[in-house]
Order: C-alpha cells, then sequence, then structure tokens
C-alpha cells in the first residue's frame, strides 16, 4: 500500500496528538513502577499499540492498523479488569471481558490481517457489549475516578468505530479524528487510574496502619510487637547481645476515671503512651496490650541496664509533670521487666507471665515499683 498523503498542518496535529500518548506512556510506567500498579502498564502499553496505529493508518497498511486497533481493545480491557476488581457482582462480567480480550479480539485481529477481512466493527460491538455491563454494575463503588474512565472508553469507541467504518474506503482513512479520539481516551483513563490508585492506596495506608499502629496511643499493635520479640530471640540466638522486655502498669488510672471521669482517664492514657515512648531509644518499640500496661523491648540491653536506665526513665516522666486534664495528678507506674529468654516460649506466653506476677505485686502493694524477675522467677 502507498501512504496516505498528509496536509502539513493535520501532520503537525498528529505530532502533537502523538507526543502527549507518549508522555502519558511515560507517567503511566514511572507512577506504575513507583507504586506498584498494574493497570497503568497495562494502559501504557494500549496507549503505544495506540500510537503505532496512528502511524500505519498514515503509512497506508489499514489491514494492519485494525489489527493493532483490535489489540489497542483487547489491552484495555484488561486493564478495565484490573480496575473493577474491587466491585462486587461482576465474576461473570470480567470472565466474559477476559474471554473477548485474551481470545476473540486476538483471533480477529489476526484473521483479519491474514485473510484481508475487516472485523474490526465486529470486535468492537462485543468488547463494547460487554464493558457496558460492567462500567453499569461498577460506576456506584467506581465513583469519583470513574467519571474519568466512562468518556475515556466513549472516546476509544469512538475513534475504533471511525476506523472501522472508514477503513473499507481506503482512499479516505481520516487519520486525524483517530488520533484526537485516541488521545482523549488515553488523558482521560490515565487520570482515572491515577485517580483510583491514590484512593485504594490511601486505603491501603490506612489499613496497614491499622494493623500495626494502635489507633488510641499511636504504639504499635501487639501483633507487631510478637514479631519483633521473635526476631530479637533470633539474634539472641546467633549473637548473643541482650534484650529486655518490661511490662509498665499505670497504677492510677482506676482512681482518675472515678474521681474526675473517664474522659481524664483516657487523656491520662495518651499522656503515659508519649512520655514512654519519649523515654525510649532508636530501634526501641512499645506497644499498648491492654487499657492501662504497655509493653517495652529494648534490645541490646542487660536486664541491669534496663532496671537502672529505662523503667528508671519511666517512673521519672510519670512523675515529671502533673496530668493536663487533673493538674493536681501524676501518673504512678509499676513496672515489671526480665531478659527475654534464649528459648522457645512464645512473646504472648511470656508478656502473660509478666503480667501475672505485676497482677501478684499488686495484690500486696509496697513501695517497690520496679520489679526484675529472672529466667528462673518466669517459670515458677
Amino acid at each position: 500500500m502507498t501512504m496516505l498523503p498528509v496536509d502539513p498542518d493535520e501532520l503537525v496535529a498528529l505530532g502533537a496528538f502523538a507526543g502527549a500518548q507518549v508522555l502519558v506512556v511515560c507517567f503511566s510506567v514511572i507512577i506504575a513502577n513507583v507504586y506498584r500498579e498494574r493497570a497503568l502498564l497495562l494502559h501504557g502499553a494500549a496507549t503505544m499499540m495506540g500510537v503505532l496505529a496512528v502511524q500505519t493508518v498514515v503509512g497506508g497498511h489499514s489491514l494492519l492498523a485494525e489489527a493493532i486497533l483490535l489489540m489497542v481493545l483487547a489491552v484495555d480491557g484488561l486493564q478495565l479488569r484490573e480496575l473493577v476488581k474491587h466491585a462486587g457482582a461482576l465474576r461473570q462480567p470480567r470472565r466474559w471481558l477476559m474471554a473477548i480480550s485474551l481470545g476473540l479480539l486476538p483471533a480477529l485481529a489476526l484473521a483479519g490481517y491474514v485473510a484481508g477481512w475487516h472485523l474490526l466493527l465486529p470486535g468492537l460491538a462485543a468488547w463494547s457489549a460487554v464493558v457496558m455491563v460492567i462500567m453499569l454494575r461498577a460506576w456506584p463503588q467506581g465513583r469519583p475516578w470513574a467519571g474519568w474512565l466512562v468518556p475515556g472508553q466513549l472516546a476509544l469507541v469512538a475513534g475504533v468505530g471511525w476506523q472501522g467504518w472508514h477503513a473499507i474506503d481506503k482512499a479516505s482513512d481520516p487519520v486525524l479524528p483517530l488520533a484526537a479520539l485516541l488521545s482523549v481516551w488515553s488523558a482521560t483513563v490515565f487520570l482515572a487510574t491515577a485517580w483510583r490508585n491514590r484512593i485504594f492506596g490511601e486505603t491501603r495506608l490506612r489499613m496497614d496502619a491499622r494493623n500495626t499502629i494502635d489507633p488510641l496511643t499511636g504504639l504499635s499493635t501487639p501483633l507487631i510487637f510478637y514479631d519483633r520479640v521473635g526476631a530479637v530471640r533470633n539474634l539472641i540466638k546467633r549473637y548473643g547481645h541482650p534484650s529486655v522486655l518490661l511490662l509498665a502498669h499505670i497504677e492510677n488510672l482506676d482512681r482518675l476515671s472515678a474521681e474526675f471521669g473517664p474522659e481524664v482517664a483516657e487523656s491520662a492514657l495518651l499522656v503515659a503512651a508519649n512520655r514512654i515512648r519519649q523515654t525510649l531509644r532508636d530501634g526501641d518499640v512499645a506497644a499498648r496490650l491492654s487499657h492501662s500496661r504497655i509493653a517495652v523491648l529494648a534490645e541490646g540491653m542487660t536486664l541491669a541496664e534496663g532496671s537502672a536506665n529505662l523503667a528508671s526513665r519511666i517512673l521519672v516522666a510519670g512523675l515529671k509533670e502533673p496530668l493536663p486534664a487533673a493538674l493536681t495528678e501524676f501518673l504512678h507506674f509499676r513496672i515489671v521487666l526480665t531478659a527475654i529468654p534464649v528459648n522457645d516460649m512464645p512473646a504472648k506466653t511470656l508478656l502473660q507471665r509478666l503480667s501475672m506476677k505485676l497482677d501478684q505485686q499488686l495484690l500486696t502493694p509496697s513501695d517497690r515499683r520496679i520489679l526484675t524477675l529472672t529466667a528462673e522467677d518466669l517459670l515458677a
């Protein structure tokens, strides 16, 4: 086939549209690699195919352009499946979309190019029917980002349909409308995908934070704390450096709640968590185990150092300043600590035994506020 005659002004417009799509490809690849978003990689691949399809139309290869546009629809269908995988009641439509994208459209592209048939419109019709069903069902769960996705898909359908309708008349292949509609599709679908990625990324961060950070105090959750204790035990077995496990009990929370109200007691818990956090070194970790008890893991510290330094600093931090919500009251801690044993006692069991020893100390009040336990004391 011969190359189509292109007006110089039209050639400039084609270059602008191609440049815009290449820019979308660059942004898609960068963001996809940074945020691990597969949908943007698929969109980048489909956009590059769209640029190639326009070039083949300009070169006069109408059948090849149809085959490439069918593959654009196929890759765009795979991307759409990624975008709506969160929506419920879409299992069967997604299966149909996969069958069309991975089966029907590639088969039509190959058959049309080899046999010389114009199969772009039949493939577009089958693809559009499934996409319409998916978009109608996913729309309520896809706002606000789907507001950009819908015009993008409509632009793709219009561009591919325009090319398929005029492909039979080879002397009048309209390349500029195809390039313009593909540019609109590329930009709007990129915006929709990036917006969705931001929304779902923030949701994942909140879920990860909820699983790793206590929402009330900002300390670690018990699950993360148990994992850290297990990792420290492995380091103890391998390198022999000691670590200390400490359990701090806020002794006067119940009295504060009864005298000043539960709001004051809750604010006292937040103050206690902040003051304990301020006493920790880099690498130490603290977790709230219950309403009045906070566990601390101090790596690379002997039991004597933990008692003389860490536990003492926590006691002083409680008495350093009065509570903001009750200016006549201070925080009173009782602390029990032990060196992490080398045996395979689970971290949860270890903390339960520390808690039992602390309960025993609370039953017989004394002026001794720091209780140091050896491995033998824990097993007793």
